[in-house]
């Protein structure tokens, strides 16, 4: 399954259209993960969309605040990151995630890409992970750099990768 992760659009949809465009295969799916749902919207059409709002979506009211779903044997956490304090590091977001079981988590709200993984045997919130916690920011699609991510997900592979226009 390939995806592409957006968040923080703020305003710039054509940015979105753009990186859609130019991927060689459709993607089987988009996660867009906040501050600018209404851009997202707009290009809400043949692809599965899968949206959370963040902090700036103030009409965004009938997107959660995240997402937990499974695809392709992993369980995905869809968060903008904002109510994880995610600008002042990690360590809500991973032990939330701890807690309801996901091992792929991609966020946004910093506008830096990031990607962390935390191995199998750390321990988060008292326990040690029986599988790695990958964590992935894809930065911003609206900001000057025009950053997003892709993801690569099957059974026995996650990987993510950043790109920007």
């Amino acid at each position: 399954m390939e995806l592409l992760i957006f968040s923080d659009s703020h305003g710039k949809p054509d940015a979105m259209r753009e990186a859609i465009s130019r991927q060689v295969r459709r993607p089987d799916g988009v996660l867009f993960l906040g501050d600018g749902v209404r851009d997202a919207e707009l290009l809400e059409q043949d692809i599965p969309w899968y949206m959370v709002r963040g902090n700036c979506d103030w009409f965004g009211g009938e997107r959660p605040d995240e997402i937990v779903m499974a695809l392709e044997g992993h369980t995905l956490l869809l968060t903008h990151g904002h109510r994880y304090s995610v600008k002042s590091g990690l360590g809500a977001l991973l032990s939330h995630a701890a807690e309801v079981g996901a091992d792929v988590v991609v966020y946004g709200h910093t506008h830096t890409p990031d990607l962390q993984i935390v191995d199998t045997g750390e321990v988060v919130s008292g326990k040690p992970l029986e599988k790695p916690i990958y964590l992935f920011n894809p930065g911003s699609i609206g900001s000057f750099s025009r950053q997003f991510g892709t993801l690569t997900l099957r059974p026995d592979c996650v990987f993510f990768s950043h790109g920007t226009l």
